[in-house]
């Protein structure tokens, strides 16, 4: 599994701890929902540390998986994590229809921007 990073910075040991429990969260939340697992892994590093301060959880997702087998979008942000179905593929969806998506799901517009261009990416060189 490849990891994305919104932005690229070294992590701290408990910044990589963290990643790792919020990675294995989404994935037993998978496997309970009995769905594919996600192609697609994006961490967004902001919400791991703060000015040097660990956090534990963060106020706005923090780490984004999308599976292009059942069209679902699974967030956490520490402590919850969720999935949200689309009506179609990711990478498909118009600069309206994203943003759309990101309020109506309490997401950052830019984080699922960079969601959508990793997906259509990796669909591309699946082909």
């Amino acid at each position: 599994m490849d990891l994305a990073y919104f932005t690229e910075r070294p992590q701290s040991q408990p910044v990589q701890d963290l990643i790792q429990f919020d990675l294995d969260s989404i994935r037993q939340f998978v496997s309970g929902q009995r769905a594919p697992m996600p192609d697609v892994w994006l961490v967004v590093p902001d919400g791991y540390e703060k000015s040097g301060r660990v956090l534990r959880d963060s106020e706005t997702s923090r780490l984004l998986a999308y599976s292009t087998k059942n069209l679902a979008l699974y967030a956490t942000d520490g402590c919850n994590s969720c999935a949200r179905r689309l009506p179609k593929n990711l990478e498909s969806l118009s600069a309206e229809e994203l943003r759309i998506f990101a309020e109506a799901n309490e997401l950052r517009v830019d984080i699922v921007e960079r969601l959508a261009k990793l997906v259509k990416e990796t669909v591309s060189g699946l082909s």
